[in-house]
Formats: C-alpha cells, sequence, structure tokens
C-alpha cells in the first residue's frame, strides 16, 4: 500500500535527476502539495507512515505547518481518536462516510486500508462509485476472501460482511494489484481447517475499463 501511495504522490511532482541527487546526498527533497482522504482510517496507521515516510523522510519537515501532505481522515469510531490522531492529520471527520460523501472536496488520492469488507458487496459498489466524484484513484487493501470477524471492541462496523477477490474489482480500471499471502499465520494454523489468511492491495483509478 505504502509503495503505491509514493507512486501517486511520485506522478504527481515528476521524479527528476535533482530529486535522486537529494536523496542520496540526505537533501530534502521538495514535495508537491499533495490531498489524501483516509476513509475508516482506524488508530490512523497509514497516517503515520504517510508522514513519517514522506513529510519527515523525504521533505525533512518536521512540523505540522510545514507538511505539504493534506490528510483528511474520516473515522466515526471515536476510540480510535486522540490527541494523536489529531497531531498526525489536518482534518479528522468523525462521521460515518454515508454522512459526508456528498459534502467531500476534491483529493488527489483516496485510501481505504481495511475498509471495503465491512460493506456488503452491492454498499461497497455503490461507495466506490460515490468515492470517485472525488478522486481518480482509490487504494484498497482488503483481505483475500471472505475473513469473519465480529465487531471489534464492540463496534458493529468492525463486523466483515464481505469477501473479495480481483474478479470483484472487473468494472474498474485496475492499475496495479498484489496478493499478499501470509505465511507467518499460515505457519501458526498448519494442520488446523483454517483457510491461509491473505491479503489483496489494489491501485483503482477512474477510467473505464471498457
Amino acid at each position: 500500500m505504502l509503495t503505491l501511495i509514493a507512486k501517486n504522490i511520485i506522478m504527481k511532482m515528476g521524479l527528476s535527476r535533482e530529486h535522486i541527487e537529494a536523496i542520496a546526498t540526505g537533501s530534502p527533497v521538495p514535495l508537491p502539495d499533495f490531498t489524501i482522504l483516509d476513509v475508516g482510517c482506524g488508530y490512523g496507521k497509514w497516517g503515520f507512515l504517510i508522514r513519517d515516510t514522506f513529510d519527515v523522510m523525504l521533505a525533512q519537515n518536521f512540523n505540522k505547518p510545514d507538511w505539504k501532505i493534506r490528510l483528511t481522515a474520516i473515522e466515526p469510531f471515536d476510540k480510535c481518536i486522540t490527541d494523536i490522531q489529531r497531531d498526525i492529520y489536518n482534518e479528522i471527520i468523525q462521521k460515518d462516510i454515508w454522512e459526508v460523501i456528498d459534502e467531500l472536496g476534491q483529493y488527489d488520492l483516496v485510501l481505504m486500508g481495511d475498509v471495503i469488507e465491512h460493506f456488503e458487496k452491492e454498499e461497497a459498489h455503490r461507495l466506490l462509485k460515490g468515492l470517485f466524484q472525488h478522486s481518480g484513484n482509490i487504494l484498497i487493501s482488503t483481505p483475500l476472501g471472505m475473513m469473519p470477524q465480529g465487531a471489534w471492541a464492540g463496534n458493529e462496523r468492525e463486523v466483515h460482511r464481505s469477501g473479495w477477490e480481483l474478479v470483484d474489482f472487473k468494472e474498474y480500471t485496475v492499475v496495479e494489484h498484489k496478493i499478499i499471502q501470509d505465511e507467518f499465520t499460515g505457519e501458526l494454523l498448519k494442520g488446523m481447517n483454517i483457510p491461509k489468511i491473505g491479503l489483496l492491495v489494489l491501485w483503482l483509478r477512474q477510467e473505464s475499463s471498457a
């Protein structure tokens, strides 16, 4: 997922010889103004990684006023939002996505990290179509196939209601995808009648695949 985020940022800034030389010499790399909507940010994993990888490590911007990447999060579960997340994100919308989707602005990129499996498939496709009104690029990570999960931490929104394979995204333009098999848990579950856990990561673009 982080690699695909990097490709989207690089696509906007245009990677030049000067950028490569800056990285090699430990100099700051100038980042473009870049907007990201993190749908269902949870405890803010992607927000932390984005800040550390790009604003701090690449651009060497350590203070919030200097950050070039504008991060907006949508997360209705109050327990996940603390002062830590408020420091990392520029804006946190503590509402259900369906309450605010029509009011959202335009973003360079939308993230849906471990989110789509919490919707029935018909509703999930409606959500994707709605989000494409606000960005031309959506990144998704989701368990490969159906992975049962209940109301984690008492949050009914955390119930897994669908399982996804690559074929489920055939109506979209898939720029890139990767299937990651979790070998560690595979070893732990060996001999048990439980399927190996896998992860599907996709970059969807707005253009029609026809």
